[in-house]
This record gives structure tokens, sequence and C-alpha cells, in this order.
């Protein structure tokens, strides 16, 4: 686990690889940030979710306003941190075309339990950008968050088809209130190694 931390301190910044001898702060920040559980507060709210704990390869798709699809490669990496009360993810993805570098991205969610609804944050360091999301489970095997952050349109980001080794993410829009949704990515996950044990 502590491994998807440290590419969490680095996407971030907070930590750079060759640079850290072993008892400097940014190593105390990942055993601070690291749980292996859900608070137990969380109760059933933290089934779906944490079916998303551990590491994905990610096959991305992405479709232009022209309707081309775009593929490229990365990795979504999982896990509960801040004593379990919250879920981080990191997005990433690999360099491809013109790029030489990767992008990377990442994601806090926690739960409200006054809303009963889970809260999320994006952050895309690169772009300055940041997006805040709200949701939850829908059914055993589908988790969806919903922004008016990513322009004039909503934006649904879901989970769906949660399995133990696979799931596929959809980016969508509306702007007409649901009624229709657009498809702007989709992205098939399939889980590197065994998943983890249900706490």
């Amino acid at each position: 686990m502590k491994k998807h931390y440290a590419v969490w301190l680095m996407a971030s910044g907070l930590w750079s690889v060759g640079s850290a001898p072993a008892t400097t702060p940014p190593l105390d920040l990942v055993a601070a940030l690291e749980a292996t559980s859900p608070n137990p507060s969380l109760g059933d709210q933290a089934q779906v979710p944490g079916r998303l704990v551990g590491t994905w390869d990610v096959e991305y798709t992405d479709f232009a306003k022209d309707g081309k699809a775009i593929h490229r490669t990365g990795e979504f990496i999982v896990g509960w941190v801040m004593d379990g009360r919250a879920i981080q993810d990191v997005w990433i993805v690999n360099p491809s075309g013109k790029r030489s570098e990767r992008e990377v991205y990442t994601t806090l969610h926690y739960f409200d339990p006054k809303s009963r609804t889970w809260h999320a944050t994006f952050v895309d360091p690169e772009h300055s950008s940041i997006a805040r999301f709200t949701g939850g489970p829908q059914g055993n095997d589908r988790f969806v968050l919903e922004t008016p952050d990513l322009g004039s349109e909503t934006h649904r980001w879901s989970f769906n088809d949660i399995r133990s080794d696979s799931f596929v993410y959809r980016d969508e829009s509306t702007s007409d209130g649901g009624k229709t949704w657009k498809l702007h990515s989709e992205y098939q996950m399939k889980r590197r190694g065994a998943a983890p044990a249900a706490p």
C-alpha cells in the first residue's frame, strides 16, 4: 500500500525519486496517510467504493468533438487514507503521440453522514484545474458522481459493472437536466494482481 502513496507524493511534487532518505518527512506523510481498511463509521457506505481499492491497468478511450476515438494506456491506483475515512485515487496516463511526459491526476473521496452522500475533489495540477463532485453508490456494482464544475454542462463520472477484476469508467455530460447524456470517455479497467481481502 505504501507504494501507492509514494506514487501520489511524486505526482503532487512532494517527493522526488532518489532524493528522500528513509527518515525524511515525506515518508512520514506516506505512513500517516495510509489506512489498511475503511473506518467502521462508514458502515455499508464503504462497500461499493471500497471495491475499487487496488491497482488497475487502464485502456483509455476519449472521444474528440468530431467523434474520433483517442486510445491511450495507463494506471488507476486507489487506496484508503486518513484513518480509513476517505479514499484517494491517482490517475496516470502514459506518454503517447507528441507528448513525452505522463499525465497525473488525483481525487479524494469522503462520505458526509449528514447528507448521506459521497463528496469528491478532483485535482489536475498540470492545468491548475479542480472539480468538486457529489454522489454515491447505485446498486451493488455502480458508483456515480456529478459536478457542475467542468463547464456549462453537468458532468457525470461513473464506475460501472464493478467486479473483483474489472470495471468500466465513463465520463458523460448533459445539457438538458439529465434527459440525455453525451459520452466523452470510456475506460476499461483490469485489476493488476489479486483483489484485497474484505475487511
